[in-house]
């Protein structure tokens, strides 16, 4: 069996070409945005685990991966606030066209009531148990029905996790983000009933940064 045994001079203009463009194509390396909040601002005397330390979008292969650190950790059964809520969620909204703003689900079916985003990452807790899933709210700017795509997720400590396949997002290359916690004192897309607790400032930033 023979060795291949590569020149001095051949190494030597690889390690030269290597330096001079920088490593790796950009394309390999994993994009990312980040935005951190300070503790302690989360209003109603929301809990730890509603006030949010940071949040996170990026994209490796063909998954973005959305998270969120709280200050405390979020309880296997979180408590009810006053008043009673059908819903406590962690949330990550997704505008991809600043120009357009679809009308319905989550929120109420109402005239002049609408939302930058056209998804919405959540992780939700609805007194019984937790849940998660994309909305995907696309098809309210052409008269249709928002869809309610259940998606795992992971809850370790204070940190929330979703990752979802760049396909059901239409595979984008760049988009607007924030990240959310909230309340519910009604479900969503009946009343107006959510309630803001903490979340990103600034509110939208750019994927990737």
């Amino acid at each position: 069996m023979s060795t291949l045994v590569m020149p001095r001079l051949a190494i030597g203009v690889l390690a030269t070409l290597m330096v001079l463009s920088g490593g790796p194509p950009a394309s390999a390396e994993a994009l990312t945005s980040t935005v951190t909040d300070p503790a302690g601002d989360a209003p109603f005397r929301a809990p730890g685990f509603l006030d949010l330390l940071s949040a996170s979008v990026s994209k490796s292969g063909q998954t973005f991966s959305f998270r969120m650190s709280m200050a405390a950790p979020i309880p296997a059964v979180p408590p009810r606030t006053p008043p009673g809520t059908s819903q406590v969620a962690w949330t990550w909204t997704i505008d991809m066209d600043p120009s357009t703003r679809p009308a319905g689900y989550p929120l109420p079916a109402a005239p002049g009531v609408s939302g930058p985003s056209e998804f919405i990452i959540a992780v939700a807790w609805d007194g019984n148990a937790f849940f998660g899933r994309l909305v995907d709210r696309r098809p309210l700017l052409s008269g249709g029905e928002a869809v309610l795509i259940p998606l795992a997720f992971t809850i370790s400590g204070a940190d929330v996790r979703m990752d979802v396949g760049a396909s059901l997002l239409g595979n984008p290359s760049s988009f607007l983000w924030a990240a959310f916690s909230f309340y519910w004192s009604a479900p969503p897309g009946g009343t107006w009933g959510a309630h803001f607790v903490d979340g990103t400032e600034p509110t939208y930033n750019p994927f990737p940064s």
